[in-house]
Order: structure tokens, then sequence, then C-alpha cells
């Protein structure tokens, strides 16, 4: 329901103070009426029936000044003659109601403004500029769409260094450059091999980076980075077995 602007001082003028009560809805409700159908002030008086607006309270909104008849003599120019059997809400163009030309000029250009955004996202027409007879663009690659990680993906220097700093907050030993080759390697097949689909992989990275461990031996599948120098669990093995060889040896001889 639209409504009609009125002067927030405008509840104290001794004009609605007199209309009282009862008129006092009623001119509310038609005034609301003239917004909505843009009627410039008039109030049919089809429109007063359907308020159930009464004679006495019509009486009262006339004689209060807040209506004016056919045949008023109001010397406010804006304030314009009705029909026989309607009414004019005074004052109602001067100065908080717009007219109907206003409202309509209004609207057509947010529709023409609308029209013009629109044409602009599908890449059909630059934005305040008027359509000639270039084809049209083609349409923009969504952002942030998700996807598979690129098998040559390789870490910023932001990711790179946020990493290291998250490792050092934990603790943990900074990992060289042939330890992050080796870690973003195993990311990136690990991506490949879930499906994993995402629309960047940098943050994915970092965590990743600062769940590595650097034992020297680890369980198949663990993320785990190999300190220089360490032995696998094979070669542990196998260490193992020289020793017990060359103990025997010794005794033997």
């Amino acid at each position: 329901m639209a409504w009609f602007a009125v002067d927030d001082n405008a509840w104290s003028h001794p004009k609605l103070v007199a209309a009282g009560n009862a008129a006092l809805g009623l001119w509310l409700r038609c005034g609301a009426y003239a917004a909505q159908h843009l009627t410039d002030g008039i109030v049919p008086g089809a429109v007063v029936h359907m308020c159930k607006g009464t004679p006495a309270q019509v009486r009262r909104l006339v004689e209060a000044g807040l209506w004016h008849e056919h045949g008023h003599t109001c010397p406010h120019p804006k304030c314009a003659q009705p029909a026989p059997g309607d009414y004019y809400m005074h004052d109602y163009l001067a100065p908080y109601n717009p007219t109907r030309d206003e409202v309509e000029r209004k609207r057509d250009r947010a529709a023409e403004k609308k029209r013009q955004q629109r044409a602009a996202q599908v890449g059909q027409l630059p934005l305040g500029e008027p359509a000639d007879d270039r084809p049209p663009a083609p349409p923009r690659a969504p952002r942030n769409e998700a996807r598979t990680i690129p098998a040559d993906w390789q870490p910023s220097d932001e990711d790179v260094e946020a990493a290291q700093l998250a490792r050092a907050d934990a603790r943990l030993p900074q990992l060289t450059p042939q330890q992050l080759d080796a870690v973003t390697r195993k990311f990136v097949r690990r991506q490949l091999d879930d499906q994993v689909r995402a629309p960047a992989w940098g943050g994915r990275w970092q965590q990743w980076v600062e769940n590595e461990r650097t034992a020297p031996a680890a369980e198949p599948g663990s993320n785990v980075v190999r300190l220089p120098g360490a032995m696998t669990k094979s070669q542990q093995q196998r260490a193992g077995l020289d020793r017990l060889r060359g103990r025997m040896n010794g005794d033997t001889a």
C-alpha cells in the first residue's frame, strides 16, 4: 500500500486537530489511494465510499480545509478543481508529493538504467553507452568456479611464506626448497587422485604444509617429509641385519 508524504510537524496542525480522529483516518486512507494511483491529489467520490467515509467525516475534512469540493475558491495555485462529487486534497503537491509525470519519468529512468545494467552483465552493452551494431561479447566465465588442480600447479611466494610462518608458530622446523617441492608434488597428486575440485588451492596447500612432519620414517600414505640423511624403514632393517651379521662373524672368529 502506498503512502503519501506528510510533514512531520503537520500532525499538530490546527486543521488536522479540528478534523478529528475519525475524519483524519479517512484523510489518510484516501491520501494513500491518491499516492498509489497517481491521481495528483484528486479523491474520487467512489473511493470515499469504498473507504467507508461518512458524510460527517467528509464535511469535517472540507470545513477544516483539508479537502476541497468542486467549485472551491482556494487561492493555492496547485489546488486543482475536482469534478462534481470528487474532492481535492489541499497542498497535496506542495511540497512533498510528486506529480504523476514526475513519478512516471523517474520510473522510466530506473527501468532504462536496469536494462543497461542487465545488458552490461551479459556483455551486450557497455553501461551508459548506446547500442550499436557490434556483435555481443561472449559470456564471461563465472568467478570462483570449482575445478580440479592443474598437474603443474605451484604455490605462490605468499603461500610459501604463510606456510613457513605457520610452521614457525607451531615450533616445527622450516622446510627446505627440496622438501617444499616434494610436498607440492605429493599435494597435487593427492588432489588429483581424490578428484578434489576447488576454486583456489593456496589455502589448502598451506594447511597441508603446516601439517607435514619431518620424521625419519612414516607409515604409508602419511604426510612425511624425510630429512636429508634419514633412512627409510627398509634401510633401517637392512642396516640392522648388517650389524647382526658383523657381530656373528666376530664371534665366529
